[in-house]
């Protein structure tokens, strides 16, 4: 959670089986848990259509296929000066016609843009209070003078003539050159109002400009915005979703004096030596720890400031219980669950801290008792629970993303950097019953390709066996699939086609086209910049082809595989949608609004201008 802002939180809508990306505060309970842990086409303006052309329709991200070794140094080169240009140029729409002509030092006399006539428009959603329109542009080009081209892209971005307060911004991640031009590819996002009803607008648009020289800066010469999805929500009076976060917790001393600075404030405050880890990553969980119906909140903090537990009242409340539940502890701790370890019908709570993972009992009233202690399986992440054995009780999966001395060896980094192996060991805690657990990772399988800097694993049944099978997201190299035959896992990642390769940060599964097979999005970084890199032939020219490839995935974003329900996944990711999802470190499916389909939220670690549209 930054002390200044809260993380972008993006939704992707899947109707009918196709992913549509939204963005959205989450409703209610859930909105307020996330919050606490992140901080139609119009007429052509009069322009002459000049020779018809086919508009090139795959614009998106660098192609994952492709060999890499563009020109030399285009990137370091020019990249600063197109940036400069796309600021001058996003100011200038985000601005009343009035102030337009700020715009014009970067834009040649006659810039061509695809026409805005020939744009076919196709409803992605319609309802009482949301509108999703998806435009595509097949026609000609046509030539429009600096102040034509900006009231385009405005009437594309839905962006009344004279409203104020647009936000209009792009994000360079592409840049080569074609002849005597340099060519970029950048996401334009824009949010905005018209006719008073909130706007979003969201794209990838490919650019010529001329080149620049010592003296003379790029400016642009053509826009291709191939395929935009426009939103539109009506003002009612009422939102969607709202952020009730402190209506909620309010009342309680540990809002006031210390959730709400957020951990900028408390990075500057905490004694240093108790090794505060300030950077988000800290978990926590849900359920009913006193057995009255309602779901309660435990809250992981950094060293020095309490693990906080909220029960919930009838009225919606948050009460704070910590100290009286006996788990306010003080140190660094990164993830929790509250599971029922010993079958008495009660949310029982695991804690992994940086000392040791910490297992407790509840008495059933919301009274904690520790039961287990385990320093070697200290710097625990994201643990989750599964009866992966079939015995009748929860085991508990622990990944370690931090390496031990032992682990580190040579190299105090990760290495190699696109599959490193040299992380914190994950370990697999087979419950024995009575608050016993046994470290079982070695016999089951799950010790094979461990020490790979594991940031979340998701647990579910992906060939419909009956066993829970497991997949691990991975920072700094390719995920893992485990299958799961009864006794061991086996990892199946390449053979079944789900490796992903990516700085890999969450994992959520779902049937989300219905067809009987769970399918997987997993959320990892996009880079704008090694978009921009990797193509060129200076990024290490010994590079294989192969390993380039896998670098531009490292690069590319979240992806989408789909269980074809023999074995074998198939990549999905469209890069207008599900794939750019920022610096993506978490996703959750869930059926938002009753429809029976799954949406999507993914959430994002940087601030992102993208469209923030309310599932309704």
């Amino acid at each position: 959670m930054s002390g200044n802002s809260i993380a972008s939180l993006l939704s992707l809508r899947l109707i009918g089986g196709k992913v549509c990306l939204m963005a959205s505060p989450l409703p209610g309970f859930f909105l307020c848990c996330l919050v606490i842990l992140l901080a139609g086409c119009a007429p052509d303006d009069k322009a002459s259509e000049v020779e018809s052309e086919e508009v090139e329709l795959k614009v998106g991200m660098t192609d994952p296929d492709q060999e890499g070794g563009g020109e030399s140094e285009l990137a370091g080169q020019w990249s600063a000066r197109i940036k400069e240009q796309l600021i001058v140029i996003e100011n200038a729409l985000a601005k009343p016609a009035s102030h337009r002509d700020e715009g014009d030092a970067a834009l040649v006399e006659m810039i061509r843009i695809a026409g805005i006539k020939h744009c076919e428009a196709r409803d992605l959603y319609r309802g009482d209070l949301l509108k999703v329109v998806e435009l595509s542009a097949r026609g000609a080009f046509v030539e429009v003078t600096k102040g034509g081209f900006i009231d385009q892209v405005r009437t594309l971005l839905l962006l009344g003539p004279d409203s104020q307060g647009e936000d209009v911004h792009f994000k360079l991640f592409g840049i080569e050159r074609e002849g005597g031009h340099l060519v970029t590819k950048q996401r334009l996002t824009a949010t905005g109002s018209r006719d008073g009803n909130e706007v979003k607008s969201y794209g990838v648009v490919k650019a010529t400009w001329s080149t620049p020289t010592e003296n003379d800066p790029p400016k642009l010469i053509s826009f291709s915005l191939t395929k935009l999805v426009q939103s539109e929500r009506k003002s009612t009076g009422n939102s969607a979703f709202e952020d009730f976060t402190e209506v909620v917790m309010g009342d309680n001393d540990s809002w006031s004096e210390q959730l709400q600075f957020g951990m900028n404030t408390w990075g500057r405050r905490i004694e240093h030596s108790l090794n505060p880890d300030f950077l988000g990553y800290h978990g926590l969980a849900i359920g009913d720890v006193d057995g009255d119906g309602l779901e309660d909140l435990y809250l992981c903090q950094p060293g020095g400031l309490p693990n906080l537990l909220f029960r919930q009242t009838p009225d919606g409340k948050m009460i704070d219980i910590s100290a009286v539940a006996g788990v306010d502890f003080l140190d660094n701790s990164t993830g929790a669950l509250l599971v029922d370890l010993d079958n008495d019908g009660d949310a029982d709570l695991a804690v992994a801290t940086k000392a040791a993972f910490l297992v407790m009992e509840n008495d059933g009233t919301g009274k904690f008792t520790l039961q287990g202690r385990y320093p070697e399986v200290g710097l625990g992440y994201s643990p989750t629970a599964a009866d992966y054995d079939l015995d009748g009780d929860l085991d508990l999966f622990v990944l370690r993303y931090g390496p031990t001395g032992s682990d580190i060896g040579d190299f105090p980094t990760p290495h190699p950097f696109r599959n490193a192996r040299n992380g914190g060991a994950n370990v697999l805690l087979e419950n024995q019953g009575g608050f016993r657990f046994i470290d079982a990772t070695e016999r089951c399988g799950l010790g094979a390709g461990n020490h790979r800097f594991s940031f979340a694993a998701s647990w579910e049944d992906f060939d419909n066996d009956g066993l829970l099978d497991v997949y691990i997201a991975n920072d700094f190299g390719p995920n893992q699939l485990f299958r799961n035959d009864g006794k061991r896992f086996e990892d199946v990642s390449v053979q079944s086609e789900s490796q992903d390769w990516g700085f890999g940060m969450s994992a959520t599964w779902a049937d989300y086209d219905r067809d009987g097979h769970m399918d997987l999005y997993v959320s990892n970084m996009f880079s704008s910049a090694g978009n921009q890199i990797v193509p060129q032939a200076n990024f290490d020219p010994t590079l294989t082809g192969e390993i380039r490839k896998k670098y531009l995935k490292m690069v590319r974003g979240n992806s989408l595989l789909r269980n074809s329900g023999s074995g074998s996944f198939s990549d999905v990711t469209a890069p207008m949608n599900e794939g750019f999802g920022g610096w993506a470190w978490g996703s959750q499916f869930a059926d938002l609004n009753n429809d029976g389909w799954e949406d999507l939220y993914a959430v994002s670690y940087t601030h992102l201008t993208l469209p923030t549209i309310y599932s309704v």
